[in-house]
């Protein structure tokens, strides 16, 4: 079973996500036993058909770990079906503005705070079995979690009215588009690129919202702790990889002892 508090844990402390791109209910589940707090679903650069992605949420609740979707745009449709899947909440690339923010907020609450449509049948309504339906919406909204991404220099020029918009729990700081869209491609670890970063976060923690960011290691998960994030979300791709390249690099040594 879900923690009921999972979200509220994330004020208090941080906690370990994880990326999965593959199109895959088995690697989800793998990652999901491996002891994440939560997986992010990505299906903004992943390619999950509409069954595969509801898949991968159901082997993420077989092991009682949380799944977030990250959704490919900041479109209505993308968020209403992840949340109908049973997603514990949604993540939107891209918002550079309060209208963006706004439009996200809307998608993922049901009338009249937002524009998600009702329906009893799905998954997330246990198939129609969810008894008491004012309850099970009034849940449904208090329990889910809306993440959206500051990675532009639009959106942290926007930071602040951003922040005054009532619904969204995670601001995602992107290093990676963050970099980019800076002129920092060559260095994402550039002292710019690092520095916004943590006014940024700093700033969401200062409103008392939930600061979110992408780590590749210990050591870049330590900084974004000291810098106030809580979100923390790493990726299981590399991991994986560089098993791999680990076990050909020493199998090969051994053979030509």
């Amino acid at each position: 079973m879900i923690d009921p508090q999972w979200k509220q844990r994330l004020y208090d402390g941080p906690l370990q996500g994880c990326f999965v791109t593959f199109a895959s209910a088995e690697i989800a589940e793998l990652t999901a036993m491996i002891g994440f707090d939560f997986l992010l679903i990505d299906n903004e650069h992943g390619n999950m058909n509409p069954e595969t992605l509801e898949d991968m949420v159901r082997a993420s609740h077989a092991v009682d770990v949380p799944a977030i979707v990250r959704v490919p745009f900041n479109r209505h449709e993308y968020m209403r079906k992840a949340l109908d899947f049973g997603a514990n909440g949604v993540q939107v690339p891209l918002v550079d503005s309060v209208a963006g923010a706004a439009s996200a907020v809307a998608a993922c609450h049901f009338p009249p705070r937002g524009e998600r449509g009702v329906a009893f049948l799905p998954r997330a309504a246990r198939y129609g079995m969810c008894g008491n339906k004012a309850q099970y919406l009034a849940q449904a909204d208090a329990n889910k979690l809306v993440s959206v991404h500051i990675e532009t220099p639009e959106a942290v020029k926007n930071l602040e009215a951003i922040l005054a918009v009532e619904g969204i729990d995670v601001l995602f700081v992107g290093p990676g588009d963050l970099a980019i869209s800076m002129g920092h491609a060559e260095n994402p670890n550039h002292p710019e690129v690092l520095d916004t970063m943590e006014k940024c976060i700093r700033t969401i923690r200062r409103h008392g919202r939930i600061a979110g960011t992408y780590v590749g290691d210990a050591e870049r998960s330590r900084l974004a702790i000291e810098w106030g994030a809580t979100y923390l979300v790493t990726a299981i791709t590399p991991y994986m990889v560089q098993g791999g390249i680990n076990y050909l690099r020493e199998t090969r040594i051994s053979m030509n002892k």
